[in-house]
């Protein structure tokens, strides 16, 4: 089953478990259906036989070379979300000096961890192998998302022992937005998002330590940007601090950014204005890359 939400033709999905989340999404998808004169976007790009397997670009329509890409994960606890979220950054990105490409990836509870981080990282390879023919620079990727997205883009970061040699040097960082960087949670009461994780996400309750990012902050490569809301979730909160400390603890590059007033759903919102500081901070790792 599919409808049509403020002119994108989506699937339909369970509603999320959250009603700021379902205010979230309806807004998302109308500050992305807006048109922007300057920018060209390239929709539903097939990169595999599977009906899921797809991605959108957004370039700037007049570009003399190569620009960096980066991919951006939607959220959506796992078990919901869609990449029509992601355009309403696009002025944003473009503003930053980079390409915007927001991919798909397979959900729960019909497919549980690790099945969409493997999806991720195929994606990210897709990408890699397909985006010079829209103006892209396959060899200066980033990776970021949000919430679940968030943590997404952390696991590919991290995880390079599942690249498989598919990705070599071409990722250069990764700026997980509200990621939840830790699944861990003993005794989660009956209900709660914490509980639904062991329930419909990951495949074994014994999963949840390798399906948290702050377990392989060892292979920590490339530099991350950790950035959530005053008002974010306190998991979210604490578990981005611990991690960050971690990182750097480990002599890893890692830089983080707490957004004054925001809650969890705003800090994903908060950038369909391009002038927010999180393009700024882009901005800079891409150049600094």
């Amino acid at each position: 089953m599919t409808r049509v939400i403020h002119g994108f033709l989506l699937e339909d999905q369970p509603p999320p478990p959250h009603p700021a989340a379902v205010a979230y999404s309806d807004r998302a998808l109308e500050l992305s259906a807006r048109s922007h004169p300057d920018i060209v976007f390239h929709r539903d790009i097939v990169w595999g036989e599977d009906s899921w397997r797809r991605f959108d670009v957004f370039k700037p329509r007049i570009s003399t070379q190569p620009l960096p890409v980066l991919i951006f994960l939607h959220g959506g606890g796992w078990m919901s979300g869609y990449k029509e979220w992601c355009g309403m950054m696009a002025p944003g990105v473009i503003g930053a000096g980079a390409i915007l490409v927001a991919p798909t990836y397979r959900l729960a509870p019909e497919h549980r961890y690790p099945v969409f981080l493997e999806d991720c990282i195929d994606a990210v390879e897709a990408i890699h192998a397909r985006i010079r023919q829209f103006g892209g620079d396959p060899g200066r990727l980033y990776i970021a998302g949000h919430s679940a997205g968030g943590h997404l883009a952390a696991m590919v970061a991290l995880r390079h022992d599942l690249w498989r040699g598919r990705i070599g040097e071409a990722l250069r960082g990764a700026l997980p937005i509200s990621g939840i960087l830790d699944v861990v949670k003993a005794d989660p009461a009956p209900g709660s998002l914490e509980e639904l994780v062991y329930r419909k996400v990951l495949a074994r309750p014994e999963d949840d330590v390798a399906a948290s990012p702050i377990s392989w902050v060892s292979q920590a490569s490339i530099p991350l940007v950790l950035a959530w809301g005053e008002n974010d979730t306190e998991r979210v909160r604490h578990s981005n601090e611990l991690m960050a400390r971690q990182l750097r603890d480990a002599g890893a590059a890692c830089e983080t950014h707490c957004y004054e007033g925001l809650d969890h759903f705003a800090t994903h919102l908060a950038l369909a204005d391009p002038s927010h500081p999180w393009f700024q901070t882009l901005c800079r790792l891409i150049e600094k890359m």
